[in-house]
């Protein structure tokens, strides 16, 4: 549909982090309302005036313009997201606030509500009744109470997830645009048998390169040493995250004595727990610290593979948008995790990499051994995930297929035209 139709769109985006908190959520929050506001819509942001890994640090001002972005911060106390009970006070919380705003605010064409805070889509209906969206929107980058859940919440957490389930499908029907991340997720949703419109559209890499390239030596040196075959698990390791398979994968390259090492930079819940989990012994195991912003290029692109995972219970509630970021960087994926969900599914297809299971550990550490050695193989994956990626999932993909989606509603609601759900992009 051309842009002219409807020239100057307003959009209002709802998430608890933003600009300049460097969590990746908030990044790619960032980039969505930095990048609609490129495409010609007038755009909010309401979030919180809080750092998402230092609770104790305020962001300010209150209000900001940010690259054509018009920021409005709500207080928020700063209690820490890690504690399950405190995390819960803050979504309320800010909800409360974004409520308040929202209620002297003129309205919007679309209001855009992420999945953090923890069941913010609950607003759905009070903004519906307070009339500030003529279209709202849904970006689910993970799936409540369904997370607290798998999370192993017990007592008194647990009890009220649940009977906020019900509360979730009832917000659900108030939603028009319905915007998931994976097919695995997209089943989720629709389960409450929302009657929204669904497309799957999925968070970028935060690094886009432009070509392929080779990895910088000393940084490659530093993490892997003189590894002929150097494979990097970077980024969070969090309670979806396992990394059990890598470790006993590990340990049989080590006893062939293959010059294969593998290197963690990662932070998060379970990091410590891998550290522990490893010895003395685990000789092709390294550490490194977290990557801050300026040298993630460097690392991502100092290894051959990258290695992802996903718990089983966690299937279809996130998506480790690390997959995109190896894409891009022209790295194959080393996946541990369910064989039917999303990053499964676009392995196979794309053929992008490897499954990992407690089948195939001894094929796969031949496998890696033959490509140590000889690198053609490997070549072949760097290639299709790169190609793959460019074509299917760069920022500018995703960001025209929001656009081009929005103002198709936006034209559907004034001409009462109903839109094909086959313009819709099904990944």
């Amino acid at each position: 549909m051309p842009k002219d139709r409807i020239s100057r769109p307003s959009a209002i985006v709802l998430y608890h982090f933003f600009h300049p908190d460097d969590v990746v959520s908030a990044q790619h929050l960032s980039d969505f309302s930095e990048e609609l506001a490129k495409r010609g819509w007038d755009i909010t942001v309401l979030t919180s005036n809080r750092s998402c890994r230092y609770p104790g640090n305020k962001i300010s001002p209150r209000n900001e313009d940010w690259r054509g972005v018009a920021i409005k911060r709500v207080y928020r106390p700063g209690w820490n997201q890690a504690n399950n009970y405190l995390r819960i006070l803050n979504s309320l919380w800010m909800m409360a606030g974004w409520m308040i705003k929202l209620s002297s605010m003129a309205t919007a064409d679309v209001v855009i509500i992420g999945t953090d805070p923890q069941f913010s889509a609950l607003l759905f209906p009070f903004i519906k009744l307070l009339k500030k969206g003529k279209l709202l929107a849904h970006w689910c980058y993970d799936l409540y109470p369904e997370a607290i859940i798998a999370d192993g919440a017990s007592g008194l957490v647990k009890w009220f997830s649940g009977r906020l389930s019900r509360l979730m499908g009832r917000a659900y029907q108030s939603v028009d645009f319905m915007v998931d991340i994976g097919p695995c997720m997209r089943k989720r949703l629709n389960a409450y048998r929302h009657h929204a419109r669904s497309a799957t559209l999925v968070p970028w890499a935060l690094l886009e390169p432009l070509h392929l390239q080779k990895p910088d030596r000393l940084t490659r040196e530093e993490l892997f040493g003189g590894a002929k075959l150097a494979i990097l698990y970077s980024g969070n390791m969090g309670k979806a995250h396992d990394f059990a398979l890598f470790l006993r994968l590990a340990r049989i390259l080590r006893r062939r004595e293959a010059s294969i090492n593998i290197c963690f930079g990662c932070r998060g819940n379970r990091s410590k727990e891998l550290r522990k989990a490893v010895g003395e012994e685990d000789t092709n195991i390294r550490f490194a610290p977290f990557a801050e912003e300026v040298e993630l290029e460097k690392r991502l692109n100092s290894a051959d593979i990258h290695l992802l995972s996903l718990r089983p219970e966690w299937s279809g509630i996130v998506v480790p948008s690390k997959f995109f970021g190896s894409l891009a960087a022209a790295k194959p994926v080393l996946y541990a995790g369910p064989e039917d969900s999303a990053i499964a599914e676009w392995i196979r297809m794309l053929n992008a990499g490897w499954i990992l299971s407690e089948k195939n550990l001894e094929r796969l550490a031949d496998e890696l051994s033959e490509i140590a050695n000889n690198k053609q193989k490997l070549h072949v994956f760097q290639e299709n995930a790169y190609s793959a990626y460019h074509k299917m999932f760069s920022k500018k993909i995703v960001m025209d297929e929001w656009d081009r989606a929005m103002r198709t509603l936006l034209h559907e609601q004034k001409t009462t035209k109903p839109c094909s759900l086959a313009h819709f992009p099904q990944l």
